[in-house]
């Protein structure tokens, strides 16, 4: 039993990256949009300027249309 769970745990600790870098791959795409829609939410909460330029800075830095 503890051979197995040290096999296990060796597995574990070489495959974590790669599964790590697969995911953020994967969700990279979903992530930007999240994070833009939670930003337009909390810009109609306000009503001022600043936060409109704020959402325009962030989605042209994260090139949402380009990935």
């Amino acid at each position: 039993m503890n051979k197995l769970y040290a096999m296990v745990s060796f597995l574990f600790l070489i495959l974590k990256p790669v599964l790590f870098l697969m995911l953020k791959k994967f969700f990279k795409k979903q992530m930007k949009v999240f994070i833009i829609s939670a930003i337009e939410w909390l810009v109609l909460q306000t009503d001022n300027d600043l936060d409109d330029k704020i959402l325009a800075k962030v989605k042209s830095g994260m090139k949402l249309g380009v990935v």
